[in-house]
């Protein structure tokens, strides 16, 4: 038996030892694993049956000959009591009996190996002993458990002294004993990734971090411990040991998906562990159950499978009900976008290093935007230019212009006696802004986003008394949120921006009927589909009764509620409205030359053509929208992605799969250009790239791209959205396209639940989940209580496994 099946083999031992002995060989016999290494375990466990009872009892365990027990003198320290013992290594307690000086250490050796083991074994662990001595030596952090002395025993058994950490427990029990609330918890985790940083700074990956490698004492500091299976990153340093041991001991639930299929563990693998870490720090339960599987089973668990958000996690997990609720209060799409960034399964996806989780981290607790969350090209400004103020002058003057743009139409209304007090708080508003993201102050470039974002929390601050001016700037900067897909954010400043215009303007005023345009977009967008469209027809209905037919606001009132008919499968209302926005523009608002909303009602105009299977009509207006978005944005933009997408389905539709194809991945990589992270258009492209995947006979690629558009969905939809549960039928119809039927059941079951939690799911949903439900009873292998649950879950049409 190799050494890496012998490891796991002492592993089941120790967890079948700790169950009652009558019931050790009928928990085995459950669990799953290979029937060679069980056949190990069981006569591991005969062999310690036979030798009675001493494992019940630690201090008369058989050692081998010549190993240190309490009492004795290991180098200048006297060993007083074992406190604890791993996979590789027992820790004793231990005094520095030379005189030298007082010191209490906790002194580290190789662990006493049951006497059948293979003798390979002993020389793997005293090989990554040898390797954690020499790393440790190299690293002096305060959060990093230091070493302190070191050697070998008579016997040459290595041994190692390093820092005791008084009353030391793992991060999770500190944490749980503490009762943190989640602020202070991360902020504890922070001082984690320090010192994983320090250890990536000397070039090392620790490959093993776990919340029982993390303890924190009396004072409340983390320390690191355990970097038996760390390796260094420089292999060519002679100083560093062996790059990488044979034996494989890294902790399955907390292993990133590159160590589990055995790939070069790098920094971003420790990132990963941490991200895992972190979620179950927050969540109070870890991302996956692996408890059970087989090796094969966890390996496709950790690589395939997406955890739930971090929100829906603390609702299941096992926690007294007021923690539950204190906990769920304070985790916002942030946070679980931070712990998803850090988790991906694509490295080149995760944070770069520690360091950057933790900033992100730290933007987090401050209330500053954090890079994991999704961002607009479209909303980016100029950066900061070097190190000079002069360079910080011109960034400013471009955010003070598009910021000034935004409260411009509050003061320009104001009669002229007023106007230029308005300009002045106006402007000491937009410098106060600005004077928060100097490059000497935050040591980062500015973005648009962030100075929005920081001018949202100062508004009250400055216009405590000035309705009027803060209601335009609430309603510029909410429908940036929006544009942003920043829901939760945007929210509250359209609500209360629509209050205050309500109660100074009144209701049928123009800068009003904005406001209600944008907050009814926001309702869209969050699949509140009741409230967006009475939102739009009591804004319809005010801008007629004012006269205020010829103003663009009655146009996008118009248009949009024709868009969210669309988006509803409601054809025929859909094109009575786009028709008549249409007609609206001929009216009052044609322009000389290419026009965005032009363009944008031949766009919803060709696609409510399209479904009417008007296809030569649909193919026209697309074709007519493109040519005016390449003249507006040659560059492209979001609307060419959306009038790509949507030429590539009505190729689909007429059974062109390859031009289907190729304009989906077009339509993909405009919108990943524009998008810079997270974003439900990006959401849109790779899941219509995956569908067509599928249908060309590319299920491997189907796959890879259906599960990264599944785990973007699941950071951006943090509210009911019908995209959501469409793009897990996209994946569950990519994983039947595998053979993974178990897999893919799993993905439908999951959109189903999401579809029922939809105020009105859309008929071509309904329709697709049935489809795909459909294809999965009937695949081979798959299982009949799966397709019971689908039924249950609400897809009657699909019929039982024959």
């Amino acid at each position: 038996m190799n050494p890496s099946t012998e490891m796991q083999a002492l592993q089941w031992l120790e967890r079948a030892l700790e169950r009652p002995a009558p019931d050790r060989l009928a928990w085995l016999h459950a669990q799953s694993m290979p029937d060679g290494l069980r056949r190990r375990v069981v006569r591991l466990l005969e062999s310690e049956s036979s030798l009675g009872d001493f494992l019940e009892h630690p201090p008369a365990m058989p050692v081998p000959d010549g190993f240190p027990q309490p009492g004795e003198r290991v180098g200048p320290f006297q060993l007083a009591a074992r406190i604890d013992s791993g996979g590789m290594g027992v820790v004793h307690l231990a005094h520095r009996v030379d005189r030298a000086y007082e010191q209490q250490v906790a002194v580290k050796l190789i662990r006493p190996l049951h006497p059948g083991a293979d003798p390979a074994l002993l020389a793997q662990l005293v090989t990554r002993f040898e390797n954690e001595r020499l790393l440790l030596a190299r690293l002096t952090h305060p959060n990093i458990a230091r070493i302190l002395d070191g050697g070998s025993t008579a016997s040459g058994i290595p041994w190692l002294a390093m820092e005791y950490v008084e009353g030391g427990v793992s991060l999770i029990e500190y944490c749980e004993r503490a009762a943190l609330d989640v602020a202070a918890r991360v902020r504890l985790f922070c001082k984690v990734c320090d010192g994983v940083q320090e250890a990536h700074r000397h070039l090392i990956v620790h490959r093993d971090l776990k919340p029982e490698n993390i303890l924190v004492g009396t004072d409340g500091e983390p320390r690191l411990l355990d970097f038996g299976i760390a390796r260094m990153l420089d292999a060519g340093d002679a100083a560093a040991g062996p790059a990488l041991t044979t034996l494989t001991a890294m902790t399955p639930a907390y292993a990133s998906p590159e160590q589990v299929r055995r790939q070069p563990a790098t920094t971003r693998s420790d990132v990963y562990s941490l991200g895992v870490v972190l979620y179950q720090l927050l969540a109070g339960v870890r991302p996956y159950a692996l408890e059970g599987l087989s090796p094969a089973e966890a390996e496709r668990t950790i690589c395939h499978t997406q955890p739930r958000p971090l929100r829906q996690a603390v609702s299941a997990a096992p926690l007294a009900a007021s923690e539950r609720r204190r906990r769920s209060a304070r985790l916002s799409s942030d946070l679980e976008r931070i712990v998803a960034k850090a988790m991906h399964k694509d490295l080149d996806r995760r944070y770069g290093s520690a360091q950057e989780l933790a900033d992100d981290l730290h933007r987090h607790l401050q209330g500053r935007p954090v890079l994991a969350h999704p961002d607009s090209a479209w909303y980016r400004t100029t950066k900061f230019v070097g190190r000079h103020r002069a360079g910080t002058a011109l960034g400013a003057l471009a955010v003070v212009a598009v910021l000034a743009a935004t409260a411009g139409a509050a003061w320009q209304a104001r009669k002229a006696a007023g106007a230029a007090e308005d300009m002045r708080q106006v402007n000491a508003f937009l410098l106060d802004v600005l004077s928060t993201s100097d490059p000497y102050e935050s040591g980062a470039e500015l973005t648009l986003s962030q100075a929005l974002d920081a001018a949202a929390a100062r508004i009250d601050q400055h216009f405590p008394d000035r309705p009027d001016l803060s209601a335009e700037l609430r309603f510029g900067i909410g429908y940036s949120m929006l544009s942003r897909f920043r829901l939760e954010q945007a929210a509250p400043q359209l609500e209360r921006a629509l209050h205050d215009s309500q109660r100074m303007f009144g209701a049928a005023d123009v800068r009003t009927l904005r406001i209600v345009e944008g907050l009814a977009g926001l309702r869209h967008a969050q699949g509140r589909i009741g409230e967006a469209e009475a939102l739009y027809r009591d804004g319809i209905a005010r801008s007629e009764r004012a006269g205020l037919q010829h103003d663009p606001v009655h146009l996008y009132l118009v248009s949009n509620l024709g868009m969210l008919y669309m988006t509803q499968d409601r054809y025929e209302e859909a094109a009575t409205m786009l028709e008549r926005a249409l007609a609206l523009w001929q009216s009052a608002h044609r322009r000389a030359g290419p026009d965005a909303d032009h363009a944008n009602l031949l766009s919803n105009l060709a696609q409510v053509a399209h479904a009417r299977e008007q296809y030569a009509q649909s193919d026209a207006l697309y074709r007519q929208a493109q040519a005016e978005f390449e003249q507006l944005h040659p560059q492209g933009g979001p609307d060419l992605a959306i009038v790509l997408g949507n030429r590539g389905m009505l190729a689909e539709d007429q059974g062109d799969v390859a031009g289907a194809l190729a304009l989906y991945r077009q339509s993909l990589a405009v919108r990943e250009r524009v998008f810079s992270g997270d974003h439900p258009s990006v959401v849109v492209g790779l899941s219509n790239v995956a569908r067509l995947l599928v249908a060309t006979g590319e299920p491997a690629g189907a796959a890879a791209t259906a599960t990264r558009a599944a785990a973007m969905a699941d950071r951006v939809y943090t509210s009911p959205h019908s995209r959501h549960p469409s793009t897990l039928a996209t994946l569950a119809e990519a994983l039947l396209a595998e053979g993974d039927a178990a897999a893919a059941g799993d993905a439908l079951l999951r959109a189903h639940g999401l579809a029922a939690g939809l105020e009105a799911p859309p008929p071509s949903l309904t329709a697709y989940l049935q489809r795909i439900g459909d294809r999965l009873c009937h695949a081979p292998g798959a299982a009949v209580a799966a397709c019971a649950q689908l039924h249950s879950a609400g897809a009657a049409a699909v019929p039982a496994q024959p």
